[in-house]
């Protein structure tokens, strides 16, 4: 018997498991509520799309086994056969027309990041065309973030209609999952734990590059826990390790230490409409006036944030974007460095001698060090006069504070992904906002006439070089105008128990179906 229990507990002590923490859950596996990198992260392993970036950051197929431009606004895909949802359901172009109509909805939380797509026609039982609002150079790009959902399964559920986060709204797809991908969920319990399980079944499962039987996420809010958790070996990914525990970490044997800048810029967001959450002055807004918004640049020192705070694991940034972005451009970013005495002029010139208050919010668990560079921040603001009132929120919490306008400062990083273009801060941020696709996270409000054309005009344009330099001149006019106040680079910092092999890339995605453990 002894012998016979012995034979039967072999399997599950072989058994592969990766063990992943986060500082925050995954708030929602709706994958189209939330556009947020650590979630897209996290859905990539259960869901797919009909293109994909790969380990290299190459764009290749996924759903779809090939496509063709078939006019200037329609692109014709070719679905792989014989694929299945988790739950057995077949994947055909029923659920590319339902997907799309999905994300498309004006309820979708990425809305955004399908801006150029119309619809999708089915031709016949594995062929699809994407229609296009207009030509674009950025469709296929826009597609890699758009995951397919099985029509039977949200029409089963009631969840043909997207839920948002920042609006508050959740469905069954909040906490359920129905994927073609190569894990599947086998449990969630929200604030605690996520189990996703090898798809037996996954189309690519002959080629499958990973040999991974399970994934145990866990969010630990602690720093001090998930470090001794990486160092007892009781976890085998800290995907957000905190800057200062880097050095002991790297001394280590059994822990390998991965560092690298990444796409992500951070920024302050100013809140440029008319009335201020905090009380107008004399009834003005002053973050309207520019050369207030010049002067709280100018009044932190970004440098010794860097130095201090990001251990000099990092850069100050002084454009939108990353150097990797198409449409980045050196030359022209901001040039206003730390001159606490100018900003004091610049205020006294704009009629704010006295300074003025200011709600300001900030995000716990999801930007590293976020509450310490905020708290800098505000002590940086006091010393002109800028009275402001700092609240730390769970992401939960702080995205429908930040997104719906109800705070005069908030924390912000961009990527531009899924795109990895320029045009998705344009398009997003710097465009004003017009209910539809353009200024899903201008947050400020900012509008900019001249801005919005050339953000519309490199929407159609087919020449790269033409409309990398028409995205150039969108951000250096942007950069002038400061409705963002850009603070650094933030770096991705990683650290994994020696028996995961894992690549890490600037985008600071998760891939673990490429991964593999000793």
């Amino acid at each position: 018997m002894a012998a016979s229990c012995s034979l039967m507990a072999q399997p599950a002590m072989a058994e592969k498991v990766v063990r992943w923490a986060q500082q925050s859950d995954i708030p929602t596996l709706d994958p189209y509520a939330f556009a947020s990198t650590p979630a897209l992260a996290f859905q990539n392993h259960i869901y797919e799309g009909l293109v994909q970036w790969n380990e290299q950051l190459e764009m290749e197929g996924a759903l779809a086994t090939r496509w063709e431009q078939r006019d200037d606004t329609t692109l014709r895909f070719y679905l792989r056969e014989g694929v299945r949802f988790h739950n057995g359901n077949d994947f055909n172009a029923d659920d590319v027309v339902a997907s799309i109509a999905r994300v498309t909805h004006p309820d979708s939380g990425i809305r955004g990041n399908a801006s150029s797509i119309k619809e999708a026609v089915k031709v016949d039982e594995y062929t699809v065309d994407i229609r296009l609002s207009s030509k674009s150079p950025i469709a296929l790009n826009e597609l890699s973030g758009i995951l397919m959902m099985d029509k039977e399964w949200m029409e089963e559920h009631r969840a043909l209609e997207p839920t948002s986060m920042s609006k508050g709204t959740e469905g069954y797809a909040t906490n359920n999952t129905n994927g073609t991908g190569p894990f599947r969920l086998e449990s969630r319990r929200r604030d605690a734990e996520m189990v996703l399980v090898k798809n037996a079944d996954w189309w690519n499962g002959d080629q499958a590059q990973h040999n991974i039987d399970r994934i145990i996420y866990k969010p630990v809010s602690s720093d001090a826990t998930r470090l001794a958790g990486i160092l007892a070996g009781e976890f085998d990914l800290v995907s957000d390790v905190p800057l200062q525990d880097l050095p002991r970490l790297e001394k280590e044997k059994r822990v390998e230490v991965m560092v690298r800048p990444s796409l992500r810029v951070i920024f302050l967001s100013l809140n440029m409409a008319d009335e201020l959450n905090a009380g107008n002055v004399d009834g003005k807004n002053p973050l309207q006036d520019r050369r207030v918004r010049e002067a709280m640049h100018m009044a932190i020192d970004r440098e010794a944030i860097v130095k201090k705070i990001m251990r000099g694991m990092t850069d100050v940034a002084n454009t939108f974007v990353a150097p990797a972005i198409a449409g980045f451009d050196a030359e022209r970013g901001v040039e206003l460095g730390y001159d606490p005495e100018r900003a004091k002029a610049l205020l006294a010139e704009a009629g704010y001698p006295k300074g003025f208050k200011l709600a300001f919010d900030c995000e716990q668990g999801y930007y590293l060090n976020a509450e310490q560079w905020c708290q800098a921040v505000q002590r940086y603001w006091a010393r002109i006069g800028i009275d402001s009132s700092l609240n730390v929120h769970p992401r939960s919490v702080y995205s429908q504070i930040r997104d719906n306008g109800r705070t005069d400062v908030a924390v912000l990083g961009w990527a531009n992904l899924p795109l990895y273009d320029a045009y998705s801060i344009n398009q997003q941020l710097l465009h004003s906002r017009d209910g539809g696709i353009y200024g899903a996270f201008n947050i400020p409000r900012f509008k900019n006439d001249t801005i919005d054309r050339l953000i519309e005009q490199s929407n159609t344009e087919l020449d790269q070089q033409v409309r990398a330099d028409l995205m150039g001149e969108v951000l250096a006019l942007a950069q002038q105008e400061l409705p963002f106040l850009p603070l650094h680079f933030e770096p991705v910092a990683w650290a994994t128990s020696d028996k995961l092999s894992i690549t890490q890339n600037p985008d600071n995605v998760v891939r673990l179906w490429y991964a593999s453990l000793n």
